[in-house]
């Protein structure tokens, strides 16, 4: 690693899971990153006319010294790791023991920078976006949920956990929950269950994602549930809107937050469309973005694209406007979770609706 940077070039690595959950937004992430990276090398490269060269991999399955050895290999100075949270997890602990340096655009799990000193989230912790889901409910009048889970789904099991604590903290009513497979086609013994629930739940709260969460809306409003579907941020991709279905029509779900409007947000806009062949939907392709965003400034704040230099200008605090999505503060000493904002979205019409973003604790704002 240390010949490459002296070359002129710093290796990051993207974890490229099998497909499976996820797939989609993780490729969302790494088409947005290789545009990133695109516009960072042309413009010169980070300080020290540093490259970056992008490398996918798939790292998941294999045992730690495995992975220490393939990202060896690549002289990877960065892990990119996945939305997948089961191998995300996973490799985060692996590699913390080598002190590799590694970023998490996705952050299911709020207390992982406090496990593992080299990991940092780049998108908002899932507390915040629940915090954020909660704020929605009071705004819209949503006093009540129900709540619907699957089993051995770590993301799923994460974001439900977070969900019930908050909702329980701010006095929303849970008036009862249920656990599905991620495999069920028959939703007749679910919908029964919501509906025999006195009194009728507001809203129905999983954080499935899709296309798992498309079934189950179409699944139940056959059933003749009605009540509106509350999400995560993994509904914040093209693939909530594949089915066709308008059993998601007025559907909510937190996201990482909404496009700026920039000349900066324009040329990533164009650039996306270029290399994918559609305009960037939803917040994973700026998540990508923003992912290389932060090595760049945290590079320039260290003076070095040494990773130890870069977990140390990281670890100091430090802030970050954005140009894909809002802009976010790293506290020194802090739990390695950026403050920043939350937004809400609503499908409508078959696209995206914006609702409202604010920072967490603080009044949303339009």
């Amino acid at each position: 690693m240390e010949r490459s940077l002296a070359g002129g070039t710093m290796t990051v690595v993207v974890d490229r899971p099998p497909p499976g959950l996820f797939s989609e937004q993780n490729a969302s992430i790494a088409q947005g990153a290789e545009v990133a990276v695109g516009e960072l090398n042309a413009a010169g490269g980070l300080p020290g006319h540093i490259r970056i060269k992008l490398v996918r991999q798939t790292l998941d399955g294999l045992s730690a010294a495995a992975v220490q050895s393939r990202l060896r290999s690549e002289a990877a100075a960065v892990l990119v790791l996945p939305c997948d949270t089961n191998s995300q997890l996973s490799l985060a602990a692996g590699a913390s023991r080598w002190g590799l340096l590694m970023l998490a655009p996705c952050s299911p799990d709020a207390m992982a920078g406090r496990r593992y000193a080299t990991y940092w989230p780049v998108g908002a912790a899932a507390t915040d976006e629940v915090a954020e889901l909660i704020t929605f409910m009071r705004v819209a009048g949503y006093g009540s949920a129900f709540i619907v889970s699957a089993p051995g789904t770590r993301y799923v099991e994460l974001l439900t956990s977070d969900f019930r604590s908050a909702a329980q903290a701010s006095g929303v009513e849970l008036r009862g929950s249920a656990s599905i497979a991620t495999t069920t086609t028959d939703f007749s013994g679910l919908a029964l269950a919501i509906q025999a629930t006195r009194p009728r739940p507001a809203l129905i709260f999983t954080a499935l994602p899709p296309p798992l969460v498309d079934r189950l809306a179409a699944g139940l409003r056959a059933q003749g549930v009605e009540q509106t579907i509350m999400g995560t941020t993994a509904m914040d991709t093209p693939l909530t809107l594949s089915s066709g279905s308008d059993a998601l029509e007025n559907a909510t779900f937190a996201s990482y937050g909404f496009p700026r409007e920039s000349a900066a947000a324009a040329r990533f806009a164009a650039a996306y469309r270029a290399l994918v062949g559609h305009q960037p939907v939803g917040s994973f392709p700026a998540l990508g973005l923003e992912t290389i965003r932060l090595l760049e400034s945290a590079v320039r704040k260290a003076g070095s694209a040494e990773p130890s230099a870069i977990q140390r200008a990281l670890g100091g605090g430090m802030s970050l406007e954005g140009v894909g999505l809002a802009g976010r503060t790293y506290q020194p000493g802090g739990d390695h979770n950026p403050i920043g904002e939350v937004a809400v979205t609503k499908v409508s019409l078959g696209s995206f609706l914006p609702l409202f973003a604010s920072t967490p604790r603080d009044p949303p704002s339009a």
